[in-house]
């Protein structure tokens, strides 16, 4: 008897609550998966589909984009930086250190040139612009990086580079030859020419030493002085031997 009533209880109650939700045919429950995706939740169970969230998408592409532009911007400055490296080593590193080894080896003994000084101010010249514009590289990078710059590579720079513009200068500036003032001209000239060589070289390793790949760069600057230095010795050997020769003969 109690069964029969629950069974008549139980037949009236799904019926009614079946025809509810076929009334309510928009009914449907909104969950949300990890914040990123809408779950519908339907009369029909096939109707059941994730949706992607626009704005985790817009979030995607705009974290892609930064990470482009990023790494556009670390790659250009890495290009710059070799940019500055490289202009400097011909400029300051060797062209000028060249042409301090013409002006004294080429001008009498034991190289006589009629041209030496044309081939000195070529050196220098040259020399000069490409330091010069390697020099600007490394002040708009130390100025544009959010980084504290590096001062003592920067200060030398900067000192190297006033320098070397007066001894540009004294290009256009040397007295005659038969002024009086010439011969502390000439050593004025030459203690700082010698001076900055020496400051140039110091301040390329300091700059080599921040360098990425530094033992390659370290090594490329070290060949380069290598052979400035065994062409500098074997002509000042050379012009020591020379006129001992002559006066055997």
């Amino acid at each position: 008897m109690m069964r029969s009533h629950c069974l008549v209880i139980l037949s009236l109650i799904f019926p009614i609550h079946s025809q509810a939700l076929t009334k309510n045919d928009e009914v449907s429950a909104v969950e949300t998966l990890g914040g990123n995706q809408e779950l519908h939740i339907g009369p029909n169970v096939e109707n059941i589909k994730p949706q992607k969230n626009d704005n985790s998408l817009h979030d995607t592409e705009n974290g892609l984009a930064f990470t482009n532009l990023g790494s556009w911007k670390g790659r250009r400055r890495h290009h710059f930086r070799n940019a500055h490296g490289i202009l400097n080593i011909m400029g300051w590193g060797a062209l000028l250190p060249f042409g301090v080894i013409v002006a004294r080896y080429f001008r009498r003994v034991p190289l006589k040139c009629d041209e030496w000084y044309n081939l000195h101010i070529l050196c220098q010249t040259s020399g000069y612009i490409l330091g010069a514009i390697g020099w600007g590289i490394g002040l708009w990078m130390g100025s544009s990086s959010k980084q504290h710059p590096l001062k003592t590579h920067r200060n030398l720079g900067i000192i190297i580079f006033t320098f070397a513009t007066v001894q540009m200068l004294a290009i256009c500036l040397q007295p005659k030859r038969e002024d009086d003032h010439r011969r502390c001209w000439e050593i004025y000239h030459q203690v700082l020419g010698y001076a900055l060589l020496a400051m140039i070289i110091a301040n390329i390793f300091q700059g080599i030493h921040n360098q990425a790949h530094a033992e390659k760069w370290k090594w490329l600057y070290v060949g380069v002085l290598v052979i400035l230095a065994f062409i500098a010795i074997s002509l000042e050997i050379f012009r020591w031997v020379k006129p001992r020769i002559h006066m055997n003969f």
